[in-house]
């Protein structure tokens, strides 16, 4: 990757992270409180758009490969990683491979919430 390649990525990750808060926040503020709004709807915007690049870039060759690199995983890696995880999955399913289907899905699912526990009370036992 060159300098400039590398620059416009990290550009893109500022903008992700700065979309992915700007986006939760004004769904947040507009849905009110008691679930995740705002996670929800980035999370299921960002596979639409990663669908939407990787279309762009894979099938109608109308983004460059440089490109595509930059903006999913500079921008979309910062705006949400569930579109990536999503698009892993997609991809087990479409290879029919159902066994790392489910171990992706229901591990990274069931294993995430157990290492945040884990993680929250090693921190409070510590702190």
């Amino acid at each position: 990757m060159s300098f400039s390649q590398l620059l416009l990525f990290c550009l893109a990750g500022a903008l992700g992270s700065l979309a992915r808060y700007g986006m939760t926040s004004a769904v947040g503020a507009l849905l009110g409180g008691g679930f995740p709004w705002g996670v929800f709807v980035v999370n299921v915007l960002g596979c639409f758009l990663f669908g939407a690049v990787w279309a762009a870039a894979g099938i109608l060759h109308i983004i460059s490969d440089s490109a595509r690199v930059i903006i999913l995983t500079g921008f979309m890696g910062a705006f949400t990683t569930f579109s990536t995880f999503i698009f892993d999955s997609q991809a087990l399913l479409e290879g029919g491979n159902w066994g790392a289907l489910l171990l992706n899905v229901g591990g990274q699912i069931a294993l995430g919430l157990l290492a945040l526990r884990l993680g929250i009370r090693l921190a409070t036992l510590l702190g």
